[in-house]
């Protein structure tokens, strides 16, 4: 799938992420309307603008959680929606992520230069599958092996859902949808995060069709956050 970012690997220096929130304030981003798929109802208008406040959107938030934390690592491995999310925050996370990138590229590069750093207390957060959604299996497959050799460190991986597209001319809406299905359905050991049925629900928009303005991205980050929030009861220090 051809991409609009810049084709480059980063690794942050930084391995835990502490110290204050970020305030991280974006220009609002003018886009057409979303076309919802056909198998998720389409959000009432009004009752998109009582969900999100708009002061709210492109703003970084720490989500609230009892002072009961420990200090954890965040690793991403990705593709070139992540690079738009690593950029979107510049935070202090060890990104591994890489356009147009897929199966072969994580097994082979994406997690190897960055299995060192997984130990205890890490939260390994995959987003990988709009560039080859036909790897379905193997991505199940390796990343449930994956998961139990990591867990044995102490780690918790982490899969985030392929989000939607509009008018994407590589891959559809329900193609998405049966691979995130059956994403769901087979990981063991795996959290699933289902950024997809967010977006839906409360609205999002596109620079080309496949990735995310910050605005977006940045949503797609507190989500994340939220939710390792749930599951590790806190990743904040």
């Amino acid at each position: 799938m051809n991409s609009i970012y810049s084709v480059y690997l980063y690794i942050s220096p930084r391995n835990t992420y502490t110290g204050k929130p970020h305030s991280l304030h974006l220009q609002e981003q003018k886009s057409e309307a979303t076309p919802i798929p056909a198998s998720t109802p389409t959000p009432e208008q009004e009752a998109e603008t009582d969900k999100q406040n708009p002061a709210d959107q492109g703003t970084l938030s720490k989500p609230d959680h009892p002072d009961t934390i420990s200090a954890d690592k965040l690793v991403f491995i990705g593709d070139s929606r992540t690079e738009g999310l690593r950029d979107a925050v510049n935070d202090d996370s060890i990104w591994s992520c890489l356009s147009s990138m897929g199966y072969d590229w994580m097994v082979s590069t994406g997690v190897p230069q960055v299995e060192d750093q997984i130990e205890d207390n890490t939260a390994v957060i995959i987003l990988m599958g709009v560039n080859d959604l036909y790897h379905v299996n193997d991505y199940v497959s390796y990343i449930n092996s994956k998961a139990a050799e990591w867990g044995n460190r102490g780690a918790q991986t982490y899969f985030v859902s392929v989000g939607p597209v509009q008018n994407d001319p590589y891959c559809s809406n329900a193609e998405i949808e049966s691979f995130n299905a059956a994403m769901q359905a087979n990981l063991s050991g795996v959290t699933y995060i289902d950024v997809y049925s967010h977006l839906v629900s409360e609205g999002f928009s596109t620079v080309d069709g496949t990735h995310y303005p910050d605005s977006v991205s940045v949503d797609i980050y507190n989500y994340i956050l939220d939710h390792l929030e749930e599951q590790r009861s806190g990743i904040w220090g």
